[in-house]
């Protein structure tokens, strides 16, 4: 029997490629790689983007319009509490209704000990 043999396929086998052939695999293989990572990347920067502007609204708001509240003291009337409390140049009576609304009361009367939140200064 013999050892060596001189013969050769005449057909191109899959794990012997040619250089030109590799080289082309290799880019498209890259190609696809790299678009898989931009799309990745653009959808964690707009979803990060989108985080971080939810946080800063919310934040912003809770800053701006900090609720005060007022404890009625024996005496006090609406119009004593809005006489003190209302922005410059406010009709009184307007705030007294705004305070109202502000703390769901459907008359006037309001008794010693009772908590008033005011409403935001616009």
């Amino acid at each position: 029997m013999l050892k060596y043999s001189s013969y050769q396929s005449i057909y191109e086998q899959p794990s012997f490629r040619r250089p030109v052939e590799r080289r082309l695999h290799m880019n498209t293989f890259l190609k696809s790689r790299l678009s898989k990572i931009a799309v990745l990347l653009i959808i964690l920067s707009i979803t990060c983007t989108g985080m971080v502007q939810a946080f800063a609204a919310s934040n912003d708001n809770t800053a701006a319009e900090e609720q005060k509240y007022v404890v009625v003291m024996p005496g006090d009337t609406l119009w004593e509490i809005a006489v003190a409390h209302k922005p410059q140049g406010q009709d009184t009576r307007v705030y007294i209704q705004k305070l109202m609304r502000t703390n769901g009361l459907g008359t006037s009367s309001i008794q010693a000990g009772d908590t008033l939140m005011l409403p935001a200064k616009h």
